[in-house]
């Protein structure tokens, strides 16, 4: 009995010790002091392995940033204040990235940012796709859009609110820790506002209630249109799905047109694979690729792509515009400029701003901090395009199309068949 009432004593005071170690954890991880050890550790991890790091003056620009934390601080709060340090970086890439469990609470929705608005492209509750959300929690979205683009913070402001909104708004109710959200909307089509109250659902049954077909395939009278919603494969079934179109690329037409526009991150593998289409013989993927080596950067040696046997032997366009900045973009782009296998089609508005300077950075590195438990992600290479597209490879585009020919499916057929008319 002795022996007995000892076991249970000693269960009781394992876990209640434990309780005690766990709140203090929990505790010190968002203190002050445990976010300074997450500064210093950010500091470290750029020096180190940062690709633009090989200079004595930028990195005594990021030793001597000067960030505040007095106060307990949410993973999101942290990432914000950080933003001042990371954004001297300008490399369209570093970030803190919150990483997000099953449980973990988010909306029903999916938003585009369009023509300074913000649109649910996809619901999956009352608020039909179209709509347009003009405030959350009583907070209009504009100061919301303002507040949180900091998370982004080597972007410009357009690219911080573009990405604000395409990939962290749906997960706003884990950013303030809500479970129900009270939305403000605007009806599509018309001026009648509507408030809805939003239950959050878990961040698994979002990924399998709002997952998005990679690409869609439009058939037209001698052209076909490959629609890129997103160049995320997150299933086999995705990857299927894109080589089954991609085959059909290869019959005897005469355009092709990929729209990327409005496609969500992913990485290059989509880009990889049209490339293959195109090219008739082992290619690299980048025009140059440069690396870090120490305090130095070197040519970073690439594994050519190998020539796809369908290859398409028609017509190839790029359908472009200010929304297309993500690497998958730029990488397409890039190979365009460099190879002159297709021709680019955008507005002269948006040739100004994405085709001026089409370097840029990619192979992300992640290492996850030790106590926000978030990642700082950084480039560890950069890739360099000497040459802009020549006026012959881009073609300007008056048609511009408006939100409704974009999220409506019937509309945005009737857009792009207007668009082939005009186009050589």
């Amino acid at each position: 009995m002795k022996g007995f009432n000892f076991t249970v004593i000693f269960i009781i005071a394992v876990f209640v010790i434990g309780g005690f170690a766990i709140y203090a954890y929990e505790h010190f991880r968002y203190s002050p002091y445990g976010l300074q050890v997450d500064l210093e550790v950010i500091k470290e991890w750029l020096k180190d392995r940062h690709v633009d790091l090989v200079d004595l003056n930028t990195i005594e620009k990021i030793n001597s940033s000067k960030i505040l934390i007095n106060r307990r601080q949410t993973a999101y709060e942290f990432a914000l204040s950080v933003y001042p340090m990371l954004s001297l970086l300008e490399d369209d890439v570093t970030r803190l990235e919150v990483p997000l469990k099953s449980t973990d609470k988010v909306l029903p929705l999916r938003f585009k940012y369009i023509n300074e608005k913000v649109f649910v492209s996809m619901s999956k509750c009352e608020i039909p796709v179209g709509s347009v959300i003009l405030a959350i929690n009583g907070f209009p979205i504009d100061d919301i859009l303002e507040k949180y683009k900091g998370l982004y913070p080597t972007l410009d402001d357009f690219q911080q609110k573009y990405s604000f909104v395409d990939k962290l708004l749906p997960y706003y109710p884990k950013i303030i820790d809500a479970s129900t959200l009270q939305i403000k909307y605007q009806l599509p089509g018309s001026i009648a506002q509507r408030t809805s109250y939003i239950k959050a659902i878990s961040f698994k049954e979002f990924q399998e209630s709002m997952h998005i077909a990679p690409v869609e395939l439009y058939d037209f009278e001698q052209c076909k249109v490959v629609r890129i919603n997103t160049f995320s494969i997150s299933k086999r079934e995705d990857m299927k799905v894109v080589e089954n179109i991609f085959k059909e690329l290869s019959n005897e037409i005469q355009k092709v047109i990929f729209d990327l526009r409005y496609a969500y991150d992913g990485d290059n593998t989509i880009p990889s694979a049209i490339i293959s289409k195109l090219i008739d013989k082992p290619t690299n993927l980048y025009p140059k690729l440069l690396t870090r080596h120490k305090y130095r950067q070197v040519e970073k040696e690439q594994l050519p792509i190998e020539p796809d046997q369908d290859r398409i032997h028609a017509k190839v366009y790029f359908l472009v515009d200010s929304s297309c900045f993500y690497t998958p973009h730029k990488t397409l782009l890039a190979f365009v400029a460099s190879n002159g296998t297709a021709k680019i089609l955008t507005t002269e508005s948006a040739r100004d701003s994405i085709l001026s300077n089409l370097s840029f950075y990619t192979d992300e590195f992640w290492k996850v901090l030790p106590n926000t438990r978030s990642y700082i992600v950084m480039p560890l290479s950069k890739v360099i395009v000497e040459h802009s597209p020549s006026d012959d490879q881009v073609h300007l585009i008056d048609q511009v199309p408006d939100e409704k020919q974009l999220l409506d499916e019937a509309l945005y057929k009737e857009w792009l068949n207007n668009l082939i008319s005009v186009i050589e």
